[in-house]
């Protein structure tokens, strides 16, 4: 998780603890604390797809359809993962 300092703009990496430590020190060498009321808790973008799941997902739905036509298996998967790839392609923009 990351942090903003409110007061310099200063962007670090903090822990879920009552308080913030910085990577600086006081002009005693003790390492400088921060209350999270003096900085701005940055959500960091996830990205927790796993995308080769989705496109075998995808993949399997496109065969059960494209099957019900009279179509090979062959040709029936080949269309399908191409269009899993083009959906993903589309999603990830």
């Amino acid at each position: 998780m990351k942090a903003k300092v409110k007061a310099t703009g200063e962007i670090i990496n903090i822990a879920n603890y009552a308080k913030v430590t910085l990577d600086q020190c006081d002009s005693w060498g003790n390492p400088i604390e921060l209350g999270f009321d003096e900085v701005e808790i940055l959500q960091e973008p996830t990205s927790d797809i796993d995308w080769e799941q989705r496109r075998y997902e995808i993949a399997r739905e496109c065969v059960a359809v494209l099957m019900r036509n009279e179509i090979t298996l062959e040709d029936a998967a080949k269309i399908s993962v191409e269009q899993a790839d083009t959906l993903i392609t589309e999603l990830k923009k």
